[in-house]
């Protein structure tokens, strides 16, 4: 599909902000000038994505082009092929240890439980323990209930929602504290219920930044494609990924944004631009709202629908909604 040819792009705020500098065309920028005039636009972006507060406009706006859908598959535990263990080698035959055993899988034979220290080869598991001897059919590894969300996940904005016509009820989102008071209890595998979602252990490194991670339980039994919404995040504008989210519809916002930005960092004010920047802001925003209306959903009775309603202890519970209970 083919951008609007009213849509900007890194180009032409390229030219924009190196003519409001007095630099010449892009073409014959230095490069310490398109580095100067690159760190306006990336930093004019920022500012039109999270837009502060101003004149009468709340810190905080979310534009609905931030928030879009994705989907997450659920893996199954795995048991094909048979295994043979001696002195803590697992041996399969008839199968493939999958890629994430050692990282993420646990192997449970006859009902026992064996931490996975390494994936020594597509057919051989080391487990801690060297006198773990057992030659069964009976055994299962099983996937850990942590899955990795999207990089550029800021955060997610909705429940989880299982394919159409498979289930009736979504999976909430609830606290990190009510995910672990849940798994305390048990760690049994079935089909999800609740999700919550976190930073991952190695959310602080610095060589990659910070990533976020869903926690199901219980832990899912089967492969499920499950579908969200989330806060997406966007990469740095440059020639080769030249357009900016919000189309064309938010060309000249964008542009008074990397402006604005240039104004107060080049000559230490606030003018003209910002000042344009604000006015268009505030019609893009009553624009997007526009765009972003919400559903509530059915507050009536329930037609003869049957929905399946649980609480935060897995069972179910009535619920009374002007004289009508289910």
């Amino acid at each position: 599909m083919a951008e609007s040819a009213l849509s900007v792009k890194y180009d032409d705020l390229v030219e924009e902000v190196a003519r409001f500098l007095g630099y010449k065309s892009m073409t014959y920028l230095s490069k310490s000038e398109l580095d100067e005039v690159d760190r306006y636009i990336q930093s004019g972006l920022r500012n039109f994505y999270y837009p502060p507060a101003a004149d009468g406009i709340e810190a905080g706006y979310e534009w609905s082009f931030l928030n879009p859908t994705t989907t997450i598959d659920t893996i199954a535990p795995y048991s094909t092929g048979t295994l043979g263990v001696v002195s803590g080698i697992c041996t399969l035959t008839g199968g493939t240890w999958p890629t994430w055993a050692a990282t993420l899988g646990t192997l449970v034979i006859d009902s026992t439980t064996y931490t996975i220290t390494t994936r020594d080869s597509a057919a051989q598991l080391t487990v801690v323990g060297d006198d773990v001897t057992a030659g069964e059919s009976d055994w299962t590894l099983s996937r850990s209930a942590s899955y990795d969300l999207p990089d550029l996940c800021g955060r997610v904005l909705s429940d989880f929602f299982f394919e159409p016509d498979t289930y009736s009820q979504s999976i909430p989102v609830v606290s990190e504290a009510q995910m672990m008071t849940f798994r305390q209890r048990t760690t049994d595998e079935s089909r999800p219920a609740y999700a919550a979602v976190r930073f991952r252990s190695d959310a602080t490194t610095k060589t990659t930044g910070q990533r976020l991670e869903v926690v199901f339980w219980p832990t899912p039994d089967a492969a499920y494609s499950l579908t969200y919404r989330y806060e997406g995040y966007t990469g740095k504008l440059t020639s080769a990924l030249p357009y900016p989210l919000g189309g064309m519809r938010h060309a000249e916002l964008i542009t008074e944004s990397c402006l604005a930005v240039a104004e107060q960092r080049a000559n230490d004010e606030k003018g003209l631009h910002w000042d344009s920047f604000v006015r268009m802001l505030r019609s893009g925003i009553e624009q997007d709202r526009k765009l972003g209306a919400r559903y509530y959903g059915h507050m009536g009775a329930d037609n003869g629908v049957v929905v399946e309603r649980r609480g935060f202890c897995g069972t179910n519970y009535p619920v009374t909604y002007k004289g009508e209970t289910w």
